[in-house]
């Protein structure tokens, strides 16, 4: 598993990295892909990759989970965008993410015995804003949650801001029970469905990224 508090450790510890390459920390192409095909564009791959402070690089999921060995090379197809400002694979928009902690809540099946509702919790949960997810087990007692993360810009033409969104999502990876957000920059976001709360909070030190 990825361990994003080393790695946001790095990122400010490593020294100015040269225009040629990513800085540190986590790219994705989610935001480019989500409206691809609404606005008449083909749908690029999912893409996400960790840089480490020596500009070694390696592909994740989107929980967080190494999908093959660091590597020194260039990643394959990355180039600047057309504009010159920012980076692509294939024609398809990387943005960096910024890293959260979060804590969740679930009301469990069961209540207490003298009837009341009792509640599971778990905290130091750690997700990235660029289409980042971490699943939660409520290990029987409780619905299974999985929390995701996106710094949304919407499709050309919507009347819609760019939004920090947190998502809950139950039995349907794609379709969220219900979701909430805050200003694209906002260091904190939660939601509360009565069955489930969550909250997530902007980690030391990305703010002055």
């Amino acid at each position: 598993m990825i361990r994003p508090a080393a790695l946001i450790a790095l990122v400010a510890a490593a020294p100015a990295f040269a225009e040629d390459r990513l800085a540190p920390g986590i790219w994705t192409n989610t935001e480019d892909s989500y409206f691809a095909e609404e606005e008449g564009r083909e749908r690029a791959p999912d893409l996400a990759f960790e840089i480490a402070a020596d500009g070694s690089w390696r592909a994740l999921d989107a929980f967080g989970v190494p999908q093959g060995d660091w590597s020194e090379g260039p990643i394959p197809g990355l180039e600047r965008r057309e504009t010159g400002s920012g980076w692509q694979v294939e024609g398809s928009e990387l943005r960096r993410a910024r890293m959260f902690t979060c804590w969740l809540s679930a009301r469990k099946f069961a209540g207490k015995p003298d009837g009341s509702e009792d509640w599971t919790f778990a905290r130091a949960l750690r997700v990235f804003d660029q289409g980042g997810r971490v699943i939660v087990s409520g290990k029987g007692a409780a619905p299974d949650i999985t929390l995701r993360m996106r710094n949304v810009t919407w499709a050309k033409g919507s009347r819609n801001r760019p939004s920090l969104v947190l998502y809950v999502h139950k039995d349907d990876p794609e379709r969220a029970e219900s979701y909430a957000w805050a200003s694209p920059d906002a260091s904190l976001v939660g939601i509360n469905l009565r069955w489930v709360q969550a909250s997530c909070s902007l980690d030391q030190g990305e703010a002055q990224r």
